[in-house]
């Protein structure tokens, strides 16, 4: 017994955590937030979800070799961003789906894909999910997930909260001014709240509206694609001549990078992958 007992002193002074076996192991709440309103009081770390299209957009900028993505709030802060910040940095983002007068790129995630930045930051203004980036600047870790980086998106999850000690909480950024549910980004966050439960069963608490968008998600894994095309916002993209767009966003898993948000010496918030 004294050499059990001097080994398991060993253990403890070398930084080792003993859980007995009649002990519960931690539990990881794990929430959807389905309206950016709807995210609670309780410490957390979070997962912004913006399919189409500034999730997906984020995830290919930077897959593509941009250093950072520095979100803006509107257009507006995007013309001044540029203005204020050395170095000559893109200009991306949309007004009504559309590139606005003298940014360089518009939101296209297949657009980016295709194109050559030459190592230059981006600032991307949207619609919504960069305000939503923005408003949550000072959590103590914020990263970016859509479906196709949702399983990587979902391990960079799990490990952000147990290092935080917190729970995790996956934003749906909604329809623009964030008050009504966006199909698209309750199937996105169910994918990665499947992920997650799937990833580690057995110290995840899902809320009931986590397993709610999962089981959305489980309903249309077949054919990702058309749910995404029957959503509101698909069909405005489609009707704009971006059907190309439903097509990049509705490829599951196609990506490991998982964009996580930083702040510079300055304070200026900016995307980079993680771990960085």
């Amino acid at each position: 017994m004294a050499s059990l007992q001097r080994s398991i002193e060993d253990f403890r002074s070398e930084g080792w955590v003993l859980v007995g076996q009649s002990e519960p192991l931690p539990e990881l709440r794990l929430d959807v937030a389905l309206l950016p309103g709807l995210v609670g009081d309780a410490p957390s770390v979070f997962a912004v979800v913006d399919v189409l299209r500034a999730s997906t957009s984020i995830v290919t900028l930077l897959e593509r070799g941009v250093p950072a993505v520095i979100p803006a709030a509107g257009v507006d802060q995007a013309r001044a961003l540029r203005k204020r910040l050395p170095g000559h940095h893109l200009l991306c983002g949309e007004q009504a789906g559309l590139a606005p007068p003298g940014f360089d790129y518009g939101n296209s995630p297949a657009e980016f894909a295709a194109a050559a930045f030459d190592g230059r930051p981006a600032i991307l203004a949207t619609s919504n999910g960069t305000r939503i980036l923005s408003d949550l600047a000072e959590a103590p870790a914020v990263l970016v997930g859509a479906l196709v980086n949702r399983e990587a998106a979902a391990r960079a999850l799990l490990a952000l909260a147990a290092a935080h000690g917190c729970g995790a909480t996956i934003v749906c950024a909604a329809a623009p001014g964030g008050r009504s549910i966006a199909l698209e980004d309750a199937l996105g966050a169910g994918a990665i709240a499947e992920a997650a439960l799937r990833l580690d069963p057995t110290t995840v608490r899902p809320t009931d509206a986590a397993l709610l968008a999962r089981d959305a998600f489980l309903a249309n894994v077949p054919d990702l694609r058309a749910a995404l095309a029957s959503a509101r916002h698909g069909a405005e993209l489609i009707a704009t001549g971006f059907a190309a767009d439903i097509d990049y966003c509705a490829r599951l898993d196609a990506s490991t990078t998982v964009p996580l948000l930083h702040r510079d010496e300055k304070g200026l918030p900016a995307l980079r992958p993680y771990p960085a």
